[in-house]
Formats: structure tokens, C-alpha cells, sequence
């Protein structure tokens, strides 16, 4: 299995993690330095796009935020326009086995209203919404994202603490998010202030001590982010011994276990009532925490990730 991989202008190297066999092309150095990590897993960039061709690859995988290549929104980026040109110059001269789009952007979007290809196979979402109607070649994939580190490399911070302060913890921006072009709007201020008295917030952070104080928290606060997932659910999720509370969303999973209800709510007021019932009922809690557990056991690892893009790159069981 050849594959090439194209991190369109190096936002995510998760990719290259789930498959060190594959060629990790970029276009351009992100803006974010990602040296630490490229150095860490001893990652070879190429910038020889003349080699990506079905002589020398099976399988084409292509990183890129779709809709910053849209010219007509505020968002546009004229950049990865002219990235997305290439890519498709290299889709339309070549007959790969499958070529798929790992789409990283915020919004809940259909790609295929971007790009119209038919040599395209697959789109991987990461914000994929489950009360939406996609296109069939459009898949749940919301391991990939932007940053300074990839999600794929969060799932290696697993940890767990014998030490529990009964707390409520969240540090992170708080900011509102407006989009007028889609009638878009995420604000975290609105539900944070009416919360604030029962949040602990140490305020900002290095990262290690940030991960240590979520994992000795027995709670953390999983405010949405302008797109879904937030980074912070991963962040939560691999510090085992504390539940996450989590501002609801559209969000759909690539599996059908769901987190706990009593962990999830649409308001400041029911963030509120459900802590209470959970601290009057510590069997209750201890439920949600296992289930939690379970869920991040099972899905959110390497192997499950990798298998999960395989079963479509090889059409097995589809």
C-alpha cells in the first residue's frame, strides 16, 4: 500500500502518525510551529510534487480546510486556492486506487459543494453533522484538526490521578464567534459568565501543568469551539480520571456509543443542576466516568482511527 500523503500547508500530521509507511508532502510550513513534533517522530517533509503520481503511489490522502479555498466568503484564502489547484491537477492526470479528502475545517459543510470530482472517493469530516444529509462519500472524521499539536498525538498524553480536587476546571478563550455569511454564532462568554462562581480557572498555563490540573479536577468543561469536536474534548478525554462536561452540539461520531447524558447540556442552568445531582449521587457520576472510559478506550487510539480509514480505503464491508 503506497500512499502519498498531502498536508496541504502542514496543519495536521496525524495522518503520517496513523501511517509512517506513507510519503508526507507539504506545500508550505504552517504558521504554527510544528518542529518540536516533526523532529519528535523523525518526519520527513517533501516538497517534490512531481513525484505524486500513480507510477509511484497507490493511494493519494489530501489534508486541507476546504472552505478557506472559497472565494467569495471572508474566510478566503488565496494561498490554499492555489494548493487545491495543484492538488486536483495531480487527481485529474492520474488513476489512484482511491483518492480522499481529509477536510479540517469548522463548519458542518458538505464538501462535495465545494469540489465536484468524481475521481474523488472519499471525504473524511471533521465536523460532521449528524442532523444534516451528506452526500454518501462524505464520512465522520473527527480526529484531525490544527494546532501546534494533532490530535493524534493528544491521544498519547493518556493519563490518570490519584489526586481529585471536587472541582469544576476550565482555562481556555473565552471569545464569540460570528458569521454572518452562514448565520453562524458560538459564544462561550454566554454561558461562562452565568457559571463563572463554580468554575475553577488557574487562568493560562503551560501546557503539561494545564493537562495535570484537568486530570485533578473531578469535573471539566468542555465549552464548544467555533467548530466541532473542540480540542479540549480530546484533552479531557485523555486524562482518565475526569469527567468531562460537555456543551452540547451536532456532532456526529464515527461510532454509535454515545457519552452519558448526564454529562451533556444545552444551558448554563442545566450545567448547574447536573453537577448537583451528580455530586448527590456518586454511582451516577462513577457510571458516566466508566462509560467515558470505555468509549475513549475503545475509539480514540491509533489502531481503531487507522482501521476506520482502512475499511473504506479497502471497501471492506461497505
Amino acid at each position: 500500500m503506497r500512499i502519498a500523503i498531502i498536508d496541504s500547508c502542514q496543519q495536521d500530521i496525524g495522518l503520517k502518525l496513523l501511517f509512517p509507511e506513507a510519503d508526507y508532502f507539504i506545500n508550505n510550513l504552517d504558521t504554527v510551529d510544528k518542529s518540536y513534533s516533526i523532529n519528535k517522530y523523525k518526519i520527513e517533509m517533501k516538497k517534490n510534487w512531481s513525484l505524486i503520481n500513480d507510477i509511484n503511489y497507490d493511494y493519494l490522502f489530501i489534508i486541507i480546510p476546504l472552505y478557506d479555498t472559497l472565494k467569495d466568503r471572508k474566510f478566503f484564502k488565496q494561498n490554499l486556492y492555489d494548493i487545491l489547484q495543484k492538488e486536483l491537477v495531480i487527481i485529474n492526470n492520474n488513476k489512484f486506487e482511491k483518492v480522499c479528502f481529509f477536510d479540517n475545517y469548522d463548519y458542518d459543510y458538505d464538501p462535495n459543494e465545494i469540489i465536484n470530482n468524481d475521481k474523488i472517493d472519499f471525504f473524511f469530516k471533521r465536523n460532521y453533522n449528524k442532523n444534516k444529509s451528506y452526500k454518501k462519500n462524505v464520512l465522520p472524521f473527527p480526529f484531525i484538526m490544527f494546532g501546534k499539536l494533532s490530535l493524534i498525538e493528544k491521544l498519547e498524553d493518556k493519563n490518570e490521578s490519584k489526586i481529585k480536587y471536587n472541582r469544576l476546571f476550565f482555562s481556555g478563550t473565552l471569545f464569540t464567534h460570528i458569521d454572518n455569511e452562514i448565520n453562524y454564532v458560538r459564544n462561550r462568554k454566554k454561558i461562562y459568565n452565568k457559571v463563572s462562581n463554580i468554575i475553577y480557572n488557574p487562568g493560562r498555563l503551560d501546557y503539561n501543568t494545564y493537562l495535570k490540573h484537568i486530570r485533578e479536577s473531578k469535573y471539566a468543561l468542555d465549552l464548544n469551539g467555533v467548530g466541532d469536536p473542540n480540542k479540549r474534548t480530546f484533552e479531557i478525554l485523555t486524562q482518565g480520571t475526569t469527567l468531562r462536561m460537555g456543551e452540547y452540539n451536532d456532532l456526529k461520531w464515527p461510532f454509535n456509543e454515545e457519552f452519558s447524558e448526564e454529562t451533556i447540556f444545552k444551558t448554563a442552568e442545566e450545567l448547574i443542576e447536573k453537577i448537583n445531582y451528580l455530586e448527590k449521587t456518586p454511582e451516577v457520576y462513577n457510571k458516566c466516568l466508566e462509560n467515558q472510559k470505555k468509549i475513549y478506550n475503545k475509539y480514540f487510539n491509533k489502531n481503531w482511527i487507522k482501521e476506520y480509514i482502512l475499511k473504506y480505503v479497502y471497501d471492506r464491508d461497505n
